[in-house]
């Protein structure tokens, strides 16, 4: 009876570590899959005054975030993050870009004041409101962010927990 016991519980041992590696099942949904090459984006920032593009970031790599003004985990993503982020990652050859857009309640004027109110330094873009880009990517849930390489093939992805779960951020 002993053994049986010993041998349930290293077969439950074994399972539940050969799953807690397993990606988020919601990552197979996206329009990109780890090791993917990504096609060339375009977007604009929130104020019309910059708009870069994929092709332009080749030789650094992009932290490309989905959020939102109003979904707890962006919110919670974002203060981790910080207003300085730029300084802690100045010399990591990153370049992020934070897409707000019209998801759900969302618009310019709401991003606008949010960024305000929280002192929030960086630069915020904007989709279109065909949501563009939101569709390119084929993102479902909000945060969803992607980390494409120099070379334009998507390294890792994090759907709905934020980027924080990610190797590079580790």
């Amino acid at each position: 009876m002993k053994k049986i016991v010993k041998i349930v519980l290293m077969a439950l041992v074994v399972f539940s570590i050969s799953f807690s590696n397993e990606r988020d099942p919601r990552e197979q949904k996206l329009t990109y899959l780890i090791g993917e090459k990504v096609d060339n984006f375009e977007i604009t920032s929130l104020d019309g005054t910059k708009t870069i593009s994929l092709d332009q970031l080749k030789g650094k790599k992009v932290f490309l975030n989905f959020t939102t003004t109003w979904c707890p985990d962006c919110i919670k993503e974002k203060e981790i993050l910080g207003p300085e982020y730029a300084e802690k990652y100045k010399d990591s050859n990153v370049e992020f870009i934070i897409v707000f857009g019209p998801y759900k309640t969302d618009n310019k004027e709401k991003v606008e004041e949010y960024m305000k109110k929280n002192g929030y330094t960086f630069t915020p873009y904007y989709d279109t409101e065909g949501k563009d880009l939101y569709n390119q990517f084929g993102v479902i849930n909000i945060p969803t962010t992607f980390f494409i390489n120099e070379e334009g093939i998507l390294e890792d992805v994090n759907v709905e927990t934020g980027y924080k779960d990610m190797e590079y951020f580790k």
